[in-house]
């Protein structure tokens, strides 16, 4: 867990930010040993998730609706594990952090803020993207071509770091608004007419 104590024990100015998540995608290399590869890779992906939720507006709530917890979601099977359970250390915006686990897409609630789809859903992410498409939820996942099937980020790992990329309609459409400094770090996916994808 000394990776995660690092990173979130880091409170920069707002404009910092920036240069912290060049830090978690560039300079944090997986230090990994053998029999424990992909526990570290996803100690760095929760504190990446953390870090994303900076450089991402979700549409103004009112006051009647402002939620009691930021909830993080998971749907499908939880590479996680434990790791997961210091985000709700954190604060979103002053809101709390909740994490959520679902097995089944129909099961999810509207008041996951955050979705990161496990790669065990690939058989049916399409028509999972497609029901929450419309919804201001941030869609995550790290399974492949996850941008170019709908999602909004796709997390992507390299040889020593996780970089990702952004389908910038995929957003818009969910009504939220990410961040340049973020959009300048990814690859941005365009899907054409993608109001139009079944």
């Amino acid at each position: 867990m000394g990776f995660l104590i690092e990173i979130f024990s880091i409170r920069p100015t707002r404009e910092k930010w920036f240069g912290y998540l060049l830090l978690v995608l560039f300079a944090a290399h997986l230090h990994a040993n053998a029999t424990e590869p992909l526990l570290s890779e996803y100690k760095i992906k929760v504190a990446l998730l953390y870090k994303l939720t900076r450089f991402v507006e979700w549409p103004p709530v009112t006051e009647s609706a402002t939620p009691e917890s930021f909830n993080i979601c998971v749907l499908g099977r939880d590479d996680f594990g434990s790791n997961l359970n210091v985000l709700e250390e954190r604060k979103v915006n002053d809101v709390a952090i909740a994490i959520r686990h679902y097995s089944y897409s129909t099961s999810v609630e509207s008041s996951c803020q955050l979705l990161f789809i496990s790669d065990s859903k690939a058989a049916f992410m399409k028509s999972i993207l497609h029901a929450f498409k419309n919804q201001p939820i941030l869609t995550v996942s790290d399974a492949r071509n996850f941008a170019e099937n709908g999602g909004i980020i796709g997390l992507v790992l390299g040889q020593n770091h996780i970089g990702f990329e952004i389908n910038l309609d995929a957003a818009h459409a969910a009504g939220l608004k990410i961040s340049a400094p973020l959009l300048e770090l990814a690859t941005v996916i365009h899907v054409h007419n993608f109001k139009d994808m079944p």
